[in-house]
């Protein structure tokens, strides 16, 4: 069926715009299954019909185009991005860990690589030296099977799409069109080698809209040369992953699904159909003249107009998700939530206990609009529009915005919990359709009457109960009483305990696995060594008897220096850790010899023991018989009732014991060799490391960060702008006193607003609003925000610029387009009004004044108008509120203030992990701060 350009485009254009409803299923029944997608044709990336191009599918002008999905929207979500849109080179040097150049998988820690992780490329490189592991088509290559496409996959740090880009005009070692062990034929070469990505050779991987849309038990293999063993499942990954994206044919990875789609539905292609085969020769794909895969597109798929009709999912089933996330088997012991899920009982109604269950599934959940779903997915609590009403109209253009809250991943913090996901907080307390399966009027009545009856409050008076049990649920999570026996893959999964913030802004106890690593890093420096640079100290060898081995050498002479094991692992050798301490000085001396060829001055190399994430549980809910029982961590006194205090002995004190590593030798750590990032982290006489939990709750108590990131401290946080209706922006940006007076300045009837929500406490205290219209639409609906606490030079620089003492902090706020050009001041117009942290009970405006600077050394009075000030008490932090149009530095200044600033350790070796100093920082810690000896900078003396 050939069909023309005109008849093409009207025939899109019209399926894409027709209101779609699917009126003929029952909404709450069969909102999980899948159902007729409207007919649509399928077009390449030129917009060309795919029957007469031949060319792979393009989910981008099929889906994207005439009107339909917001594609560019949906592919900016956090899950497509995954931090390409927080990547910045000085990413990890404003955090003390230089490798890193965002949060999240595209330049963060990478999920895999164990201790040595490979490392996406700066985009910025002065010499192939600099250069890290991959470029962005090297992560492509290595990542493809847990990521859908579009974000990362298609565009570059600068939002521009890869194959767009005009190759001529590409710097020289740019990490987004350069890759590290490939040729300029896009083909496998030495590590040694960096060259040019051809991008318009490999094209780029757009989302697939089927990983996640299509039921995959409907996925079947209809190619003859393709074993009857294999499932549709296995075929189209191993297709998409090693056939298609590991070989450079990016374009075509979409495409690899497509081919175990099998289109039979009642309301649409009545028989067993795919959209096509790849051609092969003995399993192999045939290519064309120019080196492509073949494609047959099936031409019986399309019905008389060239449109297919498609069963696809509203909400992607559990198998769609647990496709990526299966990774969480091994780290939070957690299966997904489909059928495996549900609780068994024998044939007398007993409950069979396998670790794989969940209390919640099967159970009806009713939200307060009256709809009811049953919880058997993850969108029960992961999306924000499951439980709209029956009579919606299909949300063609979803953010995809998936509803998170303060995960270990620290991707696109300013979403944790806005809005946030389905809570045991809010579906057992708050909600007012809350279930208590006990018929309790509150959870806490639920839980003292379970507590009497069960004996465990004996011993306590009647007015204490409610006080005691309060206790309980202020301070533990829900999760960390009721997930207990957790495995990874059949394996017992030992379960530790931290504090993290919640919704509601406090801390609580909750149950979770850390990411034990390690890396190598030059003390001198600070510079973390990357994979390539690592593995230059080992030569893969063959013994006498075939047996593989890791020959340790001095990278620059070729100097043998020790041996040691070697396994094959996810298709490359990996190297194993020395034996003796001896080999570990061998390997030090090889890494110094590495870092010196760098030429990096006094080279000391040392391996740093870590966590990267705390893997947090929040699945695999028991019921109330399997919890964790009082006696797991209380220890019964001589009347027989429980001790109020936390046994040492029990899941919470120092005797609940995770092993780290075991050392060769202790002198590694008494000689300064091995060093540990967390000060919980300790070694025996026998070099096993260690860590407890009465020391893990204690740290985490003072830094509650999730990652190795440090957010809950850190002295930079980044985030996007977020549009409000105005008395809630109001509310959002914390304004207090002022919130009801906020339409005095801005005139609009919503408002963007970006408030600091997490690192030090001086960035919890600023916040920036500016109206929303059309204009501020364009640009702060995708523009990216950074503020930061100045350095103690800038802040000094800003105490003496002669404007009187400071009385807030020095902080410099940064946004940037989606592009990553910095913005100097607002581009739109009018101002906006900057909220900064106040630190003084000076009100009169008169003795007031705004500081500015473009670099943090030139500071200059900005003239800029006082909106309102709310003073310092001693229990609050004040603010103070300016319209201003300028982004850069900027602080509070008067000449009825004084500041002395004070001394710091300014030893770049030493590990900070409270960024409280410089720009002026916070208050609020310093009393417990001081009483753990740790010395805060540029805090300030105010009078009036």
């Amino acid at each position: 069926m050939i069909i023309s350009h005109a008849h093409r485009h009207l025939l899109h254009h019209l399926v894409c715009c027709c209101f779609i409803v699917f009126s003929s299923l029952s909404w709450a029944g069969a909102l999980d299954e899948p159902v007729a997608h409207p007919a649509i044709p399928v077009l390449d990336e030129s917009g060309a019909h795919v029957l007469n191009s031949g060319q792979p599918y393009s989910p981008k002008t099929t889906c994207g185009t005439g009107g339909c999905h917001d594609y560019e929207q949906i592919t900016h979500s956090f899950h497509f991005e995954t931090g390409r849109d927080e990547a910045r080179d000085d990413f990890g040097a404003l955090r003390q860990l230089p490798q890193l150049v965002s949060p999240g998988y595209f330049g963060g820690y990478n999920c895999m690589g164990g201790s040595n992780p490979d490392n996406l490329a700066k985009k910025n490189n002065a010499q192939v030296s600099d250069f890290a592991d991959h470029g962005s088509a090297g992560l492509i290559k290595r990542c493809i099977s847990c990521h859908s496409g579009g974000g990362w996959m298609e565009k570059d740090r600068n939002n521009r799409r890869y194959d767009e880009v005009n190759p001529d005009t590409v710097n020289p070692l740019d990490g987004d069109y350069f890759n590290r062990g490939t040729d300029e034929n896009n083909q496998s070469a030495d590590s040694s080698v960096v060259s040019q990505w051809n991008w318009q050779k490999s094209g780029v991987v757009e989302n697939d809209c089927f990983l996640c849309h299509f039921k995959f038990d409907d996925l079947k293999v209809f190619d003859d040369q393709v074993s009857a063993d294999t499932s549709g499942y296995d075929h189209f990954r191993s297709v998409r992953g090693t056939d298609l994206a590991k070989k450079g044919f990016f374009r075509y990875v979409d495409s690899a699904i497509l081919e175990v789609m099998n289109l039979n539905h009642p309301d649409g292609v009545t028989s067993d159909k795919s959209l096509l085969n790849f051609s092969r020769t003995d399993g192999h794909l045939n290519l064309d003249d120019n080196g492509n895969p073949l494609l047959n597109w099936n031409p019986d798929a399309f019905d008389e107009n060239g449109k297919v009709v498609i069963p696809m999912l509203r909400y992607p089933n559990n198998d769609n998700c647990m496709m990526c996330h299966r990774t969480s088997n091994s780290r939070r012991g957690f299966y997904g939530f489909g059928e495996d899920t549900a609780m068994e009982a024998d044939a007398e109604g007993i409950i069979e206990e396998d670790y794989q269950d969940d209390v919640h599934y099967g159970k009806v959940w009713t939200e307060t609009n009256g709809e009811s779903r049953a919880i058997e997915n993850c969108n029960s609590c992961h999306s924000g529009t499951y439980f709209k009403p029956s009579y919606s109209n299909v949300d063609l253009d979803s953010p995809h915005q998936f509803l998170k809250g303060n995960s270990d991943m620290d991707v696109r913090n300013d979403l944790d919990f806005n809005p946030a996901p389905k809570s045991c907080e809010y579906c057992h307390e708050t909600s007012p359709n809350r279930a208590i399966p006990s018929g309790h009027d509150t959870m806490l009545d639920a839980h003292r009457e379970r507590w009497k009856a069960s004996s465990d409050l004996q011993g306590y008076t009647a007015g204490s109960l409610d006080r005691i049990t309060q206790t309980h649920l202020d301070v533990i999570s829900c999760q960390a009483c009721h997930i207990t026996n957790k495995k990874s893959r059949g394996r017992p999964l030992q379960i530790l305990y931290r504090y993290r913030r919640g919704e509601d802004n406090k801390l609580k106890i909750i149950p979770y696995n850390p990411r034990l690593r390690y890396y190598w890093k030059d003390k001198t420096s600070g510079y973390v060594m990357n994979q390539t640079e690592r593995n230059r100290a080992f030569r893969l060898e063959t013994d006498a008897d075939g047996n593989k081995y890791g020959a340790l050498i001095n990278p620059v002479s070729g100097e043998q220096l020790g041996t040691v094991g070697a396994r094959m692992s996810h298709g490359s050798w990996r190297f194993s850790d020395p034996a003796d301490y001896n080999s570990f000085k061998a390997l030090k001396q090889a890494y110094d010899s590495v870092l010196a060829e760098k030429g990096l001055a006094n080279p000391d190399a040392v391996m740093v023991w870590t966590e990267s994430n705390y893997y947090i549980m929040s699945h695999n809910t028991r019921l109330a018989v399997d919890s964790l029982q009082c006696e797991q961590c209380h220890e019964r006194k001589q009347n027989g009732s429980f001790s109020a205090l936390v046994s040492e002995q029990g899941v919470l004190g120092k005797e609940n014991i995770k092993q780290v590593t075991t050392l060769p030798d202790k002198r590694l750590v008494d000689e300064g060799l091995v060093i540990f990032d967390k000060p919980y982290m300790q070694v025996d006489d026998s070099g096993v490391v260690t860590e407890n939990i009465a020391d893990i709750l204690y740290d985490s108590k003072i830094n509650p960060s999730m990652s190795i990131l440090n957010a809950e401290q850190a002295r930079v946080m980044t985030g996007s702008m977020h549009k409000y209706a105005l008395d809630n922006a109001a509310n959002q940006a914390q304004l207090g006193a002022y919130s009801s007076r906020l339409g005095e300045q801005i005139f609009t009837p919503q408002a963007y607003v970006f408030k600091g929500d997490y690192g030090d406490d001086a960035l919890r205290h600023l916040a920036l609003l500016l109206e929303a219209n059309s204009a501020t639409d364009a640009i702060f609906s995708t523009a990216q925000i950074q503020a930061s606490l100045a350095s103690n030079e800038q802040f000094n620089r800003a105490q003496n610029a002669g404007f009187g003492g400071l009385i807030s902090s020095v902080i410099n706020l940064q946004a940037a387009y989606d592009n990553g050009q910095n913005m100097s001041q607002l581009t739109t117009g009018g101002q906006m009004l900057l909220k900064l942290p106040y630190y003084s009970d000076i009100t009169d405006e008169s003795k007031i004044k705004l500081i500015h600077s473009d670099n943090g050394n030139d500071w200059n009075d900005l003239n800029a108008k006082l909106v309102f000030v709310q003073a310092q008490t001693d229990g609050e932090t004040g603010f103070a509120l300016f319209l201003t149009e300028h982004f850069g530095y900027f602080s509070v200044a008067s000449q009825n203030a004084s500041a002395q600033p004070v001394a710091v350790d300014t030893d770049s070796s030493t590990e900070t992990t409270s960024s409280g100093g410089g720009g002026g920082g916070s208050v609020f810690l310093l009393p417990i701060l001081l009483l753990l000896g740790w010395r805060f900078r540029g805090r300030l003396s105010v009078s009036k």
